[in-house]
């Protein structure tokens, strides 16, 4: 993550009311606020989904990411700078909030990583998860006071240790779910869900009975056609802000090209993650940098899949 921002800014003050929708319908819009919010896949599922926002707000730093979502989204994302800096008056000011999402950094969690330091290390990314608690507290405790409604949902890597999930769930009082984006996609990337999504728990179960093999999502449908592109296998690993990540212990690429074994190109990374050719392909971005915000960022698909749970809930354009 880049350096802190200041999150010296003024924001517009709101009723402490949820409007109706501008299609007619009786439902509420949404009003949003996303925590870590990369390059907006989450704003960007519920446009894909046709919900209507109301408003969104986001804490996002990384420069890069900034760029991106302001190129898509025409500045419609409101940005607070820093989650450190998100502060009990700001949070006052854009209420009411009906969704909070966010996943925070998962390097100093994550299982692969032999030098993480957890949750708890002041120096790591791990103790991030507490800023995201601190606004989830504040604004539930608000919607409950207020009689608003408030859905939440916050994720991280599945391969944490056991200690660090049950620490979350313990401040959350809720257990995770597992999704893994296997189910929609060639990719496996296990996540943690905490979350009070109405359904969730049948939805995850549902997805548990699923086949992997049965479900028709192969490397090869991702690839470019027009330049003969063979996939090696059938589905691939996680994906993650390295060049290198599908590389396996002989170094054998997951594509073959004109005799030659090689990776992925950054189009079909995009494609698998659920996105557009081209999406984060703005500015003087090097693959590279491309790269790391896509593996940095959420699977389109399982996120779809999540936030459709609260299609009877809000409405719809």
């Amino acid at each position: 993550m880049a350096d802190n921002q200041s999150s010296d800014m003024e924001v517009e003050g709101y009723e402490n009311a949820i409007l109706p929708s501008s299609s007619g319908s009786k439902l509420p819009r949404l009003r949003v606020l996303s925590l870590f919010d990369g390059i907006g896949t989450g704003y960007y599922s519920l446009l894909q989904l046709g919900f209507d926002v109301e408003v969104i707000y986001a804490s996002e730093i990384d420069k890069d990411a900034l760029m991106l979502t302001k190129y898509h989204f025409s500045g419609n994302i409101k940005q607070l700078g820093s989650v450190t800096e998100i502060t009990t008056e700001m949070l006052d000011k854009i209420a009411p909030i009906n969704l909070l999402f966010g996943g925070s950094p998962c390097a100093d969690l994550s299982g692969v990583n032999y030098r993480k330091k957890g949750l708890f290390n002041p120096d790591g990314s791990g103790i991030l998860f507490f800023d995201f608690y601190r606004v989830w507290n504040y604004l539930s405790v608000k919607a409950a006071r207020e009689n608003t409604p408030f859905y939440w949902l916050f994720e991280n890597v599945a391969s944490m240790e056991i200690k660090n999930r049950d620490t979350i769930s313990k401040f959350f009082e809720y257990q995770p779910i597992i999704f893994d984006s296997l189910h929609f996609s060639p990719q496996r990337r296990r996540r943690y869900f905490w979350s009070n999504f109405p359904g969730i728990k049948q939805l995850a179960y549902s997805r548990e009975m699923d086949d992997y093999e049965m479900i028709d999502s192969k490397l090869e449908d991702y690839l470019e056609k027009n330049l003969d592109r063979q996939a090696n296998v059938v589905k691939i690993g996680t994906i993650t802000s390295k060049r290198s990540c599908l590389q396996d212990s002989r170094s054998r690429n997951p594509v073959c090209q004109d005799g030659q074994c090689t990776g992925l190109f950054i189009t079909e990374i995009e494609a698998i993650f659920g996105l557009p050719p081209h999406f984060t392909d703005i500015g003087d971005l090097s693959i590279s940098s491309r790269q790391k915000l896509l593996g940095r960022a959420w699977s389109v698909q399982v996120i779809k899949e999540l936030l459709s749970l609260l299609s009877s809930e809000f409405a719809k354009k």
